[in-house]
């Protein structure tokens, strides 16, 4: 199984259409990754699809959304959550 961090950035990847090797911590979702509002919310609601499980539905809230703003945030998200 792949890590956390590996499927994090696979997901972020696919779903804002940028290579691989620009997902890094750092990088901004907006600024750096080009995301645009409707990417944001197709990122939270597969993040959501991808993270939820027979234990336990993750849901992001729109409040934990505007905090998503680098991958990193993502990755502390989901940590907070139990997702590590």
């Amino acid at each position: 199984m792949s890590s956390v961090q590996e499927r994090v950035h696979a997901l972020i990847a696919e779903q804002l259409r940028v290579p691989l090797d620009q997902i890094t911590s750092e990088a901004h979702l907006i600024d750096d990754l080009n995301a645009d509002s409707l990417d944001l919310v197709d990122l939270t609601i597969a993040i959501e699809e991808e993270f939820s499980s027979e234990d336990g539905e993750l849901e992001v809230t729109e409040g934990d959304a505007e905090k998503l703003g680098t991958v990193q945030d993502v990755m502390d998200f989901l940590a907070q959550h139990g997702i590590a």
